[in-house]
């Protein structure tokens, strides 16, 4: 990967970027009100920053599968403990582009 960001690519990086609600409660929401406010800020920042990533190492794909650690409730002492999430160009007619984190295999429409 190059040290120097193309255009398209810094163009991308000025979209809004969106999560379904599944991604949104699977990667970023905390289970427990408890934890303090800027854990879930950590990570948002860490899904932001692997979504980032996967981009920049495909730039030209449409769809790029990215994971994250996932953080399991003591109740699901088996879930895996990475997240697959995707990242894909939102592009609706009347509608600005955005970028969607989604999870892999969650029907986006």
């Amino acid at each position: 990967m190059s040290n120097s960001l193309t255009p398209e690519a810094l163009n991308t990086f000025r979209l809004p970027i969106v999560f379904t609600p599944g991604a949104w409660q699977r990667a970023v929401l905390l289970e427990r009100s408890g934890h303090p406010e800027n854990l879930q800020v950590d990570r948002l920042s860490n899904v932001l920053r692997a979504a980032f990533k996967a981009h920049l190492a495909y730039p030209h794909e449409p769809y790029v599968l990215f994971e994250v650690a996932h953080i399991a409730s003591t109740g699901h002492p088996h879930q895996d403990p990475l997240l697959q999430l995707s990242l894909s160009l939102l592009q609706e007619p009347d509608q600005p582009s955005a970028l969607l984190i989604a999870l892999v295999g969650e029907h986006q429409r």
